[in-house]
Order: C-alpha cells, then sequence, then structure tokens
C-alpha cells in the first residue's frame, strides 16, 4: 500500500492574524508610496487646473493650505476715467497681494489678489521632470517643461513684447498672448523663469534688439517652464519678465530637499572633508 504523507493545510487563528497583519502593513506601504509620489502629482495637477482668475484666496487655500510667503507689489491697471465728452482708459496705480506655494520639490504657484483677497492673475512654475501638467492657453495645449515656445504664435511686432532680461545670475524671457472671446478674454504670459526647469537663459539683455533668426532659434529650442494666467486689464509692462514666477531670490532661500537627502549630502561633505584633511 502505497504511503501517502497527510498535509495540514488548514490555518490557525495566529497564522491567519500575522498573514492579515503583513497585508496591511503592506498596503500601507504602498498608500504611503503613491500618496508622496504619483498620487501627489496627480492631486497637484488636478488642484492647478480647478485655479482660474477671479476666484477667492480662501478658495486657493482649500487646495494648497498656506502660502509659504507674501508681500505687497505695486502694479499699473487698466481702468476708465470720465473726462469732458466721454470716458477715456487711463493707467492707476494698485497694491496687490503676491502670495507664493512651493509644491514640494515639483512646482512654484503664485497668486496676486486685490483688497478684496480676489485672485486677478496667477502663475505656475514646474521645477521637476516628474511635473508636467498639461495647460490651456486659449486654443493651444501645451505641457509645461516640455512644449518649445514655437509651439505658440510668435509675438505680435506691433503688440507688447517679449520681455527678456539676462544679468550675471539671473535670467527671463516672456511672451503674451491674447485669442479674445475664444480664450475667455483673458491674457497669458508664457515663457522662462530661472525659478524653474528646464532652464534656458535668453540670449539678448535688456534694450537689446535680437536678429529675426536668433529669436526663431531660441523659440524653437526652449521649453516653457512658467504660464502667468492674467484676468483683468493689467499692464504687464508693470510686471514682466520677473512676475512671470516666483523671486528666485526668495524661494531659494527654502530648504525644500527631502530629510534623508539632506542627511546623505551632509555626511557626503563631512567624509569628503575629512577625506581631504587626511590626505593633507
Amino acid at each position: 500500500m502505497p504511503f501517502s504523507p497527510v498535509i495540514d493545510t488548514s490555518l490557525s487563528v495566529w497564522t491567519l492574524a500575522a498573514v492579515l497583519t503583513a497585508l496591511y502593513t503592506l498596503s500601507g506601504i504602498a498608500r504611503g508610496w503613491w500618496n508622496a509620489s504619483v498620487g501627489k502629482r496627480r492631486r497637484l495637477m488636478r488642484a492647478c487646473l480647478r485655479i482660474a482668475p477671479y476666484v477667492r484666496h480662501e478658495y486657493v487655500m482649500q487646495h494648497f493650505g498656506e502660502p509659504a510667503s507674501e508681500h505687497k507689489q505695486t502694479v499699473r491697471k487698466y481702468g476708465t476715467h470720465a473726462g469732458n465728452d466721454e470716458a477715456e482708459s487711463v493707467l492707476d496705480d494698485v497694491e496687490l497681494t503676491v502670495r507664493t506655494w512651493p509644491l514640494g520639490l515639483l512646482a512654484y504657484l503664485v497668486t496676486w489678489c486685490n483688497e478684496d483677497d480676489e485672485v486677478l492673475m496667477y502663475s505656475l512654475t514646474t521645477r521637476s521632470r516628474l511635473f508636467r501638467p498639461r495647460m490651456s492657453v486659449g486654443p493651444h495645449r501645451i505641457t509645461l517643461g516640455r512644449t518649445p515656445l514655437a509651439a505658440l504664435p510668435g509675438p505680435d511686432p506691433e503688440g507688447s513684447g517679449p520681455w527678456h532680461e539676462l544679468g550675471a545670475h539671473r535670467f527671463s524671457y516672456t511672451e503674451q498672448h491674447y485669442f479674445g472671446n475664444p480664450g475667455g478674454y483673458l491674457h497669458w504670459a508664457v515663457g522662462m523663469s530661472d525659478a524653474g526647469s528646464p532652464l534656458a537663459p535668453s540670449i539678448g539683455c535688456e534694450g537689446v534688439t535680437w536678429a529675426a533668426a536668433e529669436v526663431a532659434e531660441y523659440r524653437r529650442g526652449a521649453r516653457i517652464n512658467s504660464v502667468l494666467i492674467v484676468g483683468p486689464a493689467i499692464d504687464l509692462d508693470s510686471v514682466l519678465p520677473r512676475g512671470i514666477a516666483p523671486d528666485l531670490d526668495t524661494v531659494r532661500l527654502l530648504e525644500l530637499r527631502h530629510s534623508a537627502r539632506v542627511a546623505l549630502t551632509a555626511r557626503y561633505d563631512a567624509a569628503r572633508s575629512a577625506g581631504e584633511r587626511w590626505m593633507s
């Protein structure tokens, strides 16, 4: 008679509890990884697409929490004054509240609000290859960090801009777009900021006219990393080119790196310094 071993396939209560505990722990680790990586990027992208000119500051805070910085800045806004015969368009100085949110290591959000805390314009700047939101610029669709300037219509020679500056440490380049009713009567300023990524310094300085071939070559290679969406009639000459993104000299002072990366960098620097002292 052949021998067949008896195998007990039943699970005890303690074994089942251990299996369930392990599965729960693994699911928690998976949820934490998702919320800190892919899920976080998706939530931020959806939240950014919900922002628009004329929304309340409290509405923005519901999606992004408290801003990291806040300051006042004077800009020029078009208004109408009654003249002798008819109303005439004039420029008035208005003080806006500028608030900046660093969205982790992924991006920056900046809002410009009036005295009633109504968002008159806002900007989004990507600073990571992991954050590439799709956005509408009138009838066009762009991807921050990927779409070149040449994918949008060229600057109007008779209009304002483009705005550009190039210094020893800072640079900015911005073009304006307006599409009338198809664009909801909004203005878009798109371009490159030194606070974003990828970096593409402009090739001209303030007051210097580029050759047409140089402008075309630059627009083909430069990837848009910042977009400013303007609602009311703001005079963009009083805002651009720096206003397309947060001030780099301010946001780069924030410690935004991951704590583990900071610890590893500190240990690496300490080990390198010890090695250099030993070699000397």
